[in-house]
């Protein structure tokens, strides 16, 4: 799929955070964790959590689901192989 420069331009605002950037380096070594662990992860506010996992969530970078009273977030595993290329780099 073919992106234009406004789609490009979102996707690497959203990607220019560090706790973004940190949080799906966490999805994709533990798989799924929830809000609560990851902020205890990364040291920082469940809600400051919560907000960036709605951006990546926007970005269709992760997905969500419910189980047991807690929600759990993983990587997308669609991610387009342009955005995968994109990660693999910001990763290593």
């Amino acid at each position: 799929m073919k992106r234009d420069i406004k789609q490009w331009t979102t996707l690497y605002r959203g990607l220019g955070n560090q706790n973004r950037l940190r949080i799906l380096q966490l999805l994709k070594q533990k798989e799924r964790l929830s809000v609560t662990e990851l902020a205890k992860e990364l040291n920082i506010t469940i809600k400051n959590t919560s907000r960036n996992l709605s951006i990546l969530s926007n970005l269709d970078l992760v997905r969500f689901q419910g189980e047991r009273g807690r929600v759990y977030y993983f990587m997308n595993v669609r991610i387009p192989e342009e955005i995968k290329q994109i990660l693999k780099v910001s990763f290593s």
